[in-house]
């Protein structure tokens, strides 16, 4: 198998992606965080006054005083609106991309690469992957870790589960594992660390 192996990270809000990430980070792995890459090109001038062009004069109080964007009320408004959700992803993902091929051709020499990629299947990503991890969570869990974090509330919630709403069925035969992240995280290290020894190392 050609060299770096790669291995996609995926599952719906709240499925435990970035303590997966964390995870496989912590024993040696790298993994390209695609939440974390778009943080980055928010911050990017030339990004920025794209987004003002989109959505200025439709989101009230988008730009913050320092010049940032409101991700916040940018995601209130674009989860609300299917087609202006498109415009934005249209915007970003070709960019993200870019930072993905970047991050593979600076550790070609690796025998292997994670990628935590929240929309891999909706974007239809995951023939570009060797192997699938799928994350799951009860829906209770994953209501209750989702309403933890920042201005986040039911509704937004539900049109996030909307949005990212597909039928788990029409990809299975892609997905390697699946780990049901409600258990420790004892529980799911042995997960990772059996899948890698058993589908990974092997590999040559």
């Amino acid at each position: 198998m050609k060299h770096p192996i790669k291995i996609a990270i995926t599952g719906k809000i709240a499925s435990g992606k970035s303590t997966v990430s964390e995870i496989i980070k912590n024993l040696g792995f790298l993994v390209f965080e695609s939440d974390k890459e778009v943080n980055k090109l928010f911050r990017d001038k030339s990004i920025i006054n794209k987004i003002k062009k989109l959505f200025l004069s439709k989101i009230k109080n988008l730009i913050k005083e320092d010049g940032s964007v409101n991700k916040i009320l940018l995601g209130d408004y674009v989860f609300l609106k299917k087609d202006e959700l498109k415009n934005l992803e249209d915007l970003i993902h070709p960019l993200l991309n870019e930072e993905k091929k970047k991050f593979i051709e600076l550790n070609k020499k690796e025998k292997v690469l994670f990628f935590d990629i929240p929309l891999l299947f909706e974007k239809k990503l995951f023939s570009d992957y060797n192997f699938i991890i799928y994350l799951y969570v009860k829906k209770k869990i994953q209501e209750e870790r989702v309403l933890k974090r920042k201005k986040m509330n039911k509704d937004k919630f539900e049109k996030i589960l909307e949005a990212q709403n597909y039928s788990l069925e029409d990809y299975n035969k892609f997905i390697s594992i699946m780990i049901d992240t409600s258990k420790d995280l004892d529980h799911i290290k042995k997960n990772l660390i059996s899948f890698i020894n058993k589908k990974v190392t092997h590999f040559d």
